[in-house]
């Protein structure tokens, strides 16, 4: 039981590290485990198949830009997370510098502990919401479908684990491209 309970306090490593980042005081960097992608199994598969590109091959796409940004980084996530943390380059376009650091030491974290994820998550829904500082993308997804396991297959996560997670993400344009750069992710029911 220490040992998954280590797993999961671990798995959250990024929202310990960053938190307090950005002028919101009211917000810390967050990837849970296990990552969200979009509300479709085929995304996931032609994600992992396209050799994690982060790209979500013909799967739905919002008309707003900023969370067609979040979509593709629950995408490029799910990937690292599904990879064991070996896959890490399809992070690169979809996230900030800082977070792509945080989101490293999740994935070396996978990789040394010989951790990945199984099943299929799903993002419920997600809206964009202007704030004072910028913009953030409220998403609720679930996690029933999904796991993190262990080199033998077995869970890594306490079996009270909830299933349904809202992310807060800040969203900001780089380089002319939309990028996640952080927030908070916390388990309720949406």
């Amino acid at each position: 039981m220490r040992i998954r309970n280590l797993a999961v306090t671990a798995t959250l490593i990024p929202v310990l590290m960053l938190a307090g980042c950005g002028s919101d005081e009211s917000t810390d960097v967050a990837a849970s485990s296990p990552g969200a992608t979009k509300a479709s199994k085929h995304d996931v598969a032609d994600a992992v198949a396209a050799g994690g590109s982060g790209q979500p091959g013909g799967a739905q796409s919002s008309d707003d830009p900023i969370v067609n940004a979040y979509y593709s980084y629950r995408i490029a996530l799910d990937v690292m997370m599904r990879s064991g943390g070996k896959s890490t380059k399809q992070l690169i376009p979809v996230m900030t510098p800082s977070l792509y650091r945080s989101i490293s030491q999740q994935a070396k974290y996978y990789r040394t502990n010989r951790l990945h994820n199984t099943g299929v998550t799903t993002v419920v829904w997600a809206k964009r919401t202007l704030v004072s500082n910028g913009v953030i993308v409220r998403a609720c997804y679930d996690t029933k479908l999904a796991s993190t396991v262990d080199a033998k297959g077995k869970s890594a996560l306490p079996a009270k684990t909830p299933t349904r997670w809202l992310d807060e993400m800040r969203v900001e344009q780089q380089q002319g491209r939309w990028v996640v750069d952080g927030g908070r992710t916390t388990p309720q029911k949406c």
